[in-house]
């Protein structure tokens, strides 16, 4: 069973959120934060036992304190990976750890948001090791076609949402 709380408290939400800006820099993408809130997890529906930890974990968060204007991010003790993005929220595990790679992040939890903020923004996994995309590691950066399909989504979720701001859990594009 996931450990739906976390030890973060805001001071570490805006220090993580500040690097995340800096892997964003070099799409021109900014995020910025609109709410920090802590929230106790919602009892899981009993049909949502045996489903997979992405369902259980999700089922958890409770709806309303997600943002209808922000990307919200999850951060939790414990979940099998170190994050995952398959709709709302994003959910990032605050213990990840990862491999360290030449020139890579100097933090885990800035590049694990960063990446699951890739996916987010319609980037799938490349698996070059310095590269944001890259599975399990500290790379973080990305390359023209992955600045121009994270541009255009952040632009998208931009007039979807009418510019809205960002929650760490949520955090909405800007764009430069």
């Amino acid at each position: 069973m996931p450990d739906m709380h976390t030890t973060l408290v805001e001071a570490d939400v805006r220090r993580v959120m500040s690097k995340v800006n800096k892997v964003w820099a070099q799409a021109g993408i900014q995020f910025e934060i609109e709410s920090i809130k802590t929230a106790e997890a919602v009892p899981m529906p009993e049909e949502n036992r045996l489903k997979s930890e992405f369902v259980r974990v999700k089922s958890m968060v409770p709806k309303s304190v997600l943002s209808p204007t922000g990307i919200d991010i999850c951060y939790v003790k414990t979940v099998k990976p170190n994050g995952f993005f398959y709709g709302e929220p994003i959910v990032v595990k605050d213990t990840a750890s990862l491999r360290e790679v030449p020139g890579g992040l100097d933090e885990p939890l800035p590049r694990v948001t960063s990446h699951e903020i890739g996916h987010a923004l319609g980037l799938n996994h490349r698996q070059d090791t310095t590269n944001l995309m890259q599975s399990g590691t500290t790379g973080f950066s990305l390359n023209a076609e992955e600045i121009t399909t994270a541009r255009a989504k952040a632009q998208e979720y931009l007039e979807k949402h009418g510019g809205g701001a960002a929650e760490a859990a949520t955090a909405a594009p800007s764009i430069k």
